[in-house]
């Protein structure tokens, strides 16, 4: 794993490594993925001072995609410059670099975004590359997303570059948080046991997060990050592949509807089975703006209380009479997010 950190020494808790230090690095050291060495670049989320470094590093080491773990904004701090241009009719260029945006796509939990990168000299184009960047943006700092949505997220960016990954047609896969820690560490070692477990049918997290630690200090910052590393994994093994063609849907409802000889039960029940048992379960905490006194008459059922980070917050204009609860929650779908059910 190649670790990058362009910022001063004062401003970052990990050692900071130079650019002459990180193209060395690049060309011996260690394994970070389980089964091929130099398979990440780890970094920080550039900032105003570092986003030219940040696309030197890109451009040299021939990344072979980008997989963006944090917002630009958290709540009011800045986690990471944006370092890409606000739209598809601009562009932006840095150390040289020219960088447009040619394709977006939003889905529920993240955007893929295809960038153009191009060097010129006298005006003209010498040297043209496309990297693809996987922006997953439901996962604040300190704090760990569902188990699913990054699931999906990891299949994704498999789906769309596995095969460069797993030859030398490109250089490293460029990971980054805001600080280049747990967030980063977390993906990483889920990226790289289901890389192990396709290829030797066994994970080893344990063993991974020492040789990542070896590297850089923070990544995976807590037990709970450390075990949703373990839940991810364990929903991964349990649940499989749900995702199927259309054109197998006939063949899939035959195939739901014969019962197993052992358990007795057909897909249908065990699947549904599957989906109660990891569902999440939320406390009267999570959902206090329906558990209050004034908004209790509004529930048809006090067990069917939405979460107060998922549901509508209503403005009002009618004085202290109104409150902002509604019993609704906001839904993803797969291209667009928070539609209202």
């Amino acid at each position: 794993m190649t670790i990058w950190n362009s910022a001063p020494p004062n401003l970052l808790s990990n050692e900071p490594f130079t650019l002459e230090r990180v193209t060395r690095s690049v060309m011996r050291d260690g394994v970070t993925s389980l089964l091929k060495p130099n398979a990440y670049i780890v970094t920080q989320g550039p900032t105003e001072e570092t986003v030219t470094d940040f696309w030197r590093m890109v451009w040299q080491e021939k990344a072979c995609c980008i997989v963006m773990l944090t917002k630009t904004f958290d709540f009011i701090k800045v986690m990471c410059v944006q370092y890409w241009p606000a739209s598809k009719e601009l562009e932006e260029t840095y150390g040289g670099i020219s960088i447009g945006i040619m394709q977006e796509e939003e889905l529920a939990n993240f955007h893929i975004r295809t960038f153009r990168l191009c060097k010129r000299e006298m005006n003209q184009v010498v040297e043209e590359r496309f990297i693809l960047q996987f922006h997953f943006t439901e996962w604040h700092s300190h704090t760990c997303p569902f188990s699913n949505a990054v699931l999906e997220f990891r299949r994704r960016v498999r789906a769309v570059v596995g095969h460069r990954i797993k030859s030398n047609e490109a250089g490293p896969m460029v990971v980054h948080c805001n600080d280049g820690g747990g967030r980063s560490g977390v993906y990483l070692a889920i990226d790289a046991n289901m890389e192990l477990q396709e290829e030797e049918d066994k994970f080893d997290v344990f063993g991974y997060l020492k040789k990542l630690r070896q590297s850089r200090k923070g990544l995976v910052e807590n037990v709970e990050q450390y075990k949703f590393i373990y839940d991810t994994l364990e929903e991964y093994v349990t649940c499989g592949n749900s995702w199927f063609p259309v054109s197998e849907l006939s063949q899939r409802l035959k195939q739901k509807s014969a019962k197993n000889a052992i358990t007795k039960l057909n897909e249908y029940q065990r699947e549904y089975t599957l989906i109660c048992k990891q569902t999440p379960r939320f406390t009267i905490g999570d959902c206090a703006g329906g558990h209050r006194g004034d908004n209790r008459k509004k529930n048809r059922d006090v067990l069917i209380v939405p979460p107060d980070n998922f549901r509508p917050y209503l403005t009002s204009f009618q004085g202290n009479n109104y409150t902002d609860y509604i019993n609704a929650v906001f839904v993803d779908v797969s291209i667009i997010q928070n539609l209202q059910g």
